[in-house]
């Protein structure tokens, strides 16, 4: 889906994340609670900066609005909160933000994403609006939609938490996520980094290294240039209790993009683009009849996109097309056989157009998308299919405090049918100080290539899977309600309480056993109920000194079995208090809480925490260039997840020394 990506705000110089309120109670007594710096909340700022510095989403619906006002629950993380986060990739980017957990991928330590509590493949990933596939939804235990971007060519993430099939279709039933890039400017801007980490101990793996460039500018009066790079490197980290295992894979990876905006005339502008990334994935491992061996993934990822925008008087409209393709290429040592060759495709056109119509604000738009798998347990080798969708939304003040945000969207899946998904959604401004919000939304996601191709034979490991042509969508219908209350001047408070039920989830169900080998059908069976409540406080105890706090809390439900859904954690806590002064000094420390949780064995994970701090500098060098300088320690607690439990999914690296360098011009 195209979006609007141009942003007249500057955001909040620094972001602070969504907070607590369990605690909230807690610390306001305790005098606890805002001044959100606008870059990383729900939008909430201090007075001084509401007027200059307002934090802006183009997802919500497709045109700039303030995030504190916007119809959804919306977090803003900025270029100077992704720095001081030290994030690698997406998934560093983004956790720790309220709704956010992470569900464990079972391999080399990989995660992903679960948003309020639905799984990574019901998180739809954009770049700049053009749709991500979900590949771990595909592709077994992988974790690969986080890696298209580097951290370098981002100005900012959005995350809408929330059903958004309205706007966007498939995929988004627990929310979306927006990476934009950054935009060049009326002068050539650039920047060059690198930044590494080392274990404190030599035992506890081995150092990571990353190096990036980006540039941007005007070439003559009318083109525009941006270029980017990165190259990264971290090494597989050894199981402590036996070194045939990697606890986390090692990484390998290139970068790079390179996009031109022509101005057709004042009001039009065409862009093209293509952004490119070659990552290797490598760890050690056991097979089934017990040969260590090393399992290396080549993972390919490419997209090139064409779009037009105008923005006339009467209205304004974006039409693009972007073809985004990952191909996935495993080997194996000592003799064992690798798993099959993958490539997912997307071919997608889609546009909108929006425009006023007495007192409502319409936007129309439509969408044409082809992906195909090439896959060996597809017939012939391959598979594809067509979506076709068509939506409006329309904007309208009820009153001068009270919008209205209705939508609609009609999909159509060749395989499999037809799905209607509205969204209706109020925004109340009670007084300057409070914002009350909420809404009804429903959401869907098509059922893969894999599940819903009767022909599907997946049979490489221990067990077979087979697809199923009566497999239909993933649906939720989920109902939220928030307010954003500044209490003070020097203090915010948030809170969000949502109820989410998930029918026809594709999961597989046993049809026979012959000795140690299994075959499963994919299939409807279950069901789910998700309840939860996002607390958010943030206190500007002076100008120089903020303390930010998120807290979410959990409560679900498979309602086949009465059991709780595995791998969400009851409750996640983030706090970070951060220090910055007038000459360039800054200084955070935070800890992220993760609540006890099942596995998906049944076990109960204990809860963690994982502490960080940091201290960074920026440097004026004159002629509007910078240094900025950043060093730190991550998980000073040096928590090891399994000592704590072997039903862990996933891995934190031991506790690491980083430091960054990047200069600015």
């Amino acid at each position: 889906m195209v979006v609007d990506q141009t942003t007249p705000a500057r955001r909040a110089r620094h972001s602070l994340p969504r907070h607590p309120v369990a605690l909230a109670a807690l610390l306001a007594l305790a005098g606890a609670a805002q001044a959100q710096t606008a870059a990383t909340s729900d939008g909430a700022i201090t007075v001084a900066q509401a007027q200059t510095l307002p934090s802006v989403t183009v997802t919500a619906t497709l045109s700039e609005q303030d995030a504190r006002t916007a119809p959804a629950s919306v977090t803003v993380i900025d270029r100077e909160e992704l720095d001081a986060r030290n994030a690698t990739d997406l998934l560093d980017a983004v956790r720790g933000e309220p709704g956010i957990t992470l569900t464990p991928r079972q391999v080399g330590g990989r995660k992903t994403i679960a948003l309020r509590g639905l799984e990574g493949k019901h998180t739809l990933t954009l770049i700049d609006g053009r749709r991500i596939t979900a590949s771990d939804d595909v592709v077994g235990h992988s974790d690969y939609q986080y890696g298209w971007l580097p951290m370098s060519a981002i100005e900012r993430i959005e995350v809408i938490r929330g059903p958004m099939s309205s706007l966007y279709g498939s995929e988004a039933l627990g929310g979306v996520v927006n990476m934009i890039t950054r935009k060049p400017k009326d002068r050539w801007i650039g920047s060059v980094g690198i930044s590494g980490s080392n274990p404190t101990s030599s035992s506890e793996g081995e150092s990571t290294g990353k190096a990036s460039v980006y540039a941007s500018g005007p070439v003559g009066e009318r083109v525009t240039l941006r270029v980017n790079g990165e190259v990264s490197h971290s090494a597989p980290v050894a199981n402590q209790a036996d070194a045939r295992y990697s606890d986390i894979e090692g990484r390998h990876g290139q970068s790079g993009g390179l996009t031109a905006t022509f101005a057709l005339t004042p009001q039009q502008t065409l862009e093209a683009g293509w952004t490119g990334a070659n990552e290797q994935r490598f760890y050690d491992t056991v097979s089934s009849a017990k040969k260590a061996y090393r399992s290396t993934y080549d993972v390919d990822r490419t997209q090139t996109h064409l779009g037009w925008e105008g923005r006339f008087d009467a209205w304004r409209g974006c039409v693009q097309a972007y073809r985004s393709e990952i191909d996935i290429v495993n080997t194996a040592t000592n003799g064992v056989s690798p798993t099959r060759p993958q490539n997912l495709t997307d071919d997608v056109i889609d546009g909108h157009a929006s425009f006023k119509l007495g007192a409502h604000q319409l936007t129309v738009g439509g969408e044409w998308r082809d992906e195909s798998l090439v896959n060996a347990g597809l017939k012939n080798g391959s598979d594809s299919a067509t979506h076709k969708a068509l939506f409006v939304q329309d904007e309208l003040a009820l009153t001068q405090s009270l919008m209205l945000t209705a939508g609609l969207r009609a999909d159509n899946h060749q395989l499999f049918g037809s799905e209607l998904s509205p969204r209706a959604y109020l925004v109340w401004e009670a007084s300057p100080a409070l914002v009350v919000k909420g809404g009804f939304g429903h959401a869907f996601k098509a059922p893969t290539l894999k599940q819903i191709s009767p022909n599907y034979v997946g049979a490489e490991g221990p067990h077979t899977f087979k697809g199923n042509a009566n497999v239909k969508p993933e649906s939720s219908n989920s109902f939220e309600i928030g307010a954003d209350w500044q209490a003070a001047p020097n203090w915010t408070l948030r809170a969000t309480a949502f109820n989410t039920e998930v029918k026809d989830l594709i999961t597989y169900r046993l049809l026979s056993t012959v000795g140690t080998r299994r075959t499963y059908l994919y299939d409807n069976v279950d069901a789910a109920r998700i309840r939860g409540l996002e607390l958010g406080a943030v206190w500007q105890a002076t100008p120089q000194w903020a303390w930010s706090n998120d807290l979410t809390l959990l409560n679900t439900r498979d309602k086949t079995t009465g059991k709780k859904l595995a791998d969400r954690p009851s409750s996640s806590l983030t706090s970070r208090l951060e220090w910055k002064n007038a000459s360039g000094w800054s200084a955070r420390v935070g800890g992220e809480f993760i609540g006890s949780q099942t596995a998906t064995d049944g076990v109960k994970l204990p809860s963690y925490a994982l502490w960080s701090a940091s201290v960074g500098k920026h440097i004026a060098l004159g002629d509007q260039r910078k240094l900025v300088l950043r060093a730190g320690l991550e998980n000073i607690g040096n928590v090891n997840l399994a000592e704590k439990s072997d039903s862990f999914g996933y891995a934190e690296r031991a506790r690491r020394l980083f430091v960054s360098a990047r200069v600015d011009f």
